[in-house]
């Protein structure tokens, strides 16, 4: 169905039974190079051969204005990812308003933002309700130095796709960047996923139809109950945020994201809703049946954005409807998911 946001992707290593093994698309018999890439700098013609499949018939990647670009791309990286990945019927819509209509509550991920003197942004989407591309500030919760030096947020493009998705591919879960589950250099932990059938044991991310990612088909998995290796990706940017209660940024009182389960009364609040946040299982049920049931970044947020702010989800948990911005809930309801305080009594007449 549709793809995600990467540029161009490689086959990958083999990984463990049942743990999908490279990104979803840009792989193998996907992996066309003229979807990125020109030799000259410009395109005159078509070609008679190597189209991509998934395109519509004679569709190329426009070439940008400022063509030649640095290693033979069509674009700058942002515009290049857009050139497919926004207002597009064949590809993931990843910016602003979803054109494709991704049923089941949406894209899991939202939709991104950019600063507005480089790409207009669509109706309802407003500068730093989620990532904003080209932006050349910190990242909230970072330091006044990047954590490594290929971060290219203060370079000519700014925050760029490529700055979260690898660019030639990688095993991970829609090709995220990532170093090993054990030495984390530059960005998070590997964060693998299975497609299909789920492996509790391996696979941070469950994904039950492959490359379909609405809200509905991916959950996500705590193979490692010490840490959540969704959340040590962002971590990379967003430092002071995220971690274990035990790190010494989180000062003992900032939300953890991984590392503590939620008390049995949170599981309860939270298993009563018709919708839920997204929490992570150890044993792989979402229904607030799992006692080791916990939050991570993606509970509370949509990692590319949405229309609230800082791509916060509205929840209130019995909404009429889902979509990506919640359920018609306000901040403090995506609070409530988890904590009671401040519910209101049974029959008091603001009790929706």
């Amino acid at each position: 169905m549709k793809r995600l946001l990467v540029l161009v992707a490689v086959a990958a290593v083999a990984g463990l039974a049942g743990i999908a093994t490279a990104g979803d698309y840009h792989v193998g018999s996907t992996l066309i190079c003229s979807d990125c890439h020109v030799m000259h700098g410009q395109q005159t013609h078509g070609y008679t051969e190597g189209l991509n499949p998934e395109m519509p018939p004679g569709f190329y990647n426009p070439i940008g204005a400022a063509a030649p670009y640095s290693r033979l791309l069509r674009n700058d990286v942002n515009n290049l990812c857009l050139g497919c990945h926004d207002n597009r019927d064949f590809a993931p819509d990843v910016f602003g308003t979803d054109v494709n209509g991704t049923p089941n509550g949406g894209r899991l991920a939202g939709g991104l933002n950019a600063d507005p003197t480089k790409r207009a942004n669509d109706a309802g989407y407003v500068e730093n309700d989620g990532h904003t591309l080209f932006a050349k500030v910190l990242p909230p919760g970072q330091a006044a130095t990047p954590p490594f030096t290929s971060w290219s947020f203060n370079a000519t493009d700014g925050l760029r796709c490529s700055d979260c998705h690898s660019v030639h591919g990688s095993a991970n879960y829609r090709n995220i960047r990532s170093s090993s589950r054990t030495t984390s250099l530059w960005y998070g932990n590997t964060v693998r996923y299975a497609i299909g059938s789920n492996n509790i044991t391996s696979a941070d991310v469950y994904e039950r139809i492959e490359q379909e990612y609405d809200l509905a088909n991916v959950d996500y998995n705590m193979p490692d109950a010490a840490k959540s290796y969704y959340g040590d990706f962002c971590k990379k940017c967003h430092t002071k945020f995220h971690g274990l209660p035990t790190d010494a940024n989180m000062n003992g009182t900032r939300h953890p994201t991984g590392g503590e389960a939620m008390t049995a009364e949170m599981v309860t609040e939270w298993g009563g809703m018709t919708n839920k946040v997204k929490v992570m299982s150890p044993l792989g049920m979402w229904d607030g049946s799992d006692p080791g049931t916990g939050p991570s970044c993606f509970t509370c947020h949509k990692s590319h954005g949405n229309q609230n702010n800082f791509g916060l989800v509205f929840m209130e948990g019995h909404g009429p409807s889902v979509t990506e911005e919640g359920d018609g809930g306000q901040m403090r309801d995506t609070c409530r998911q988890c904590h009671s305080q401040g519910d209101l009594p049974a029959g008091n007449p603001f009790v929706p």
